[in-house]
């Protein structure tokens, strides 16, 4: 198994931040370096996740795989249509 190299990267961050990330890391009984990188995954993660699915995107609008507004909208009437008749 490979071991990865750490690194330190500084930010600066509003206090009240801050201030969270040491409630968070006392709770959690972790240091704030603990927390940091944690969150850092977190959102690397939403991030890389919605940029795949804006080339997803991409990719379908090239092949013309789309459907215009209109047939967006009917598509989600429909959807809520059939919602309310299961209530």
């Amino acid at each position: 198994m490979t071991s990865m190299k750490d690194i330190t990267i500084s930010a600066r961050v509003p206090e009240e931040l801050g201030q969270q990330v040491d409630r968070l890391a006392a709770a959690a009984n972790r240091n704030r370096s603990w927390v940091v990188e944690e969150a850092l995954r977190a959102y690397l993660a939403k991030e890389v996740q919605f940029l795949e699915a804006v080339e997803r995107g991409i990719e379908a609008y090239k092949r013309g795989d789309v459907l215009d507004h209109a047939e967006v909208v009917a598509l989600f009437e429909q959807r809520r249509q059939l919602e309310e008749k299961a209530k």
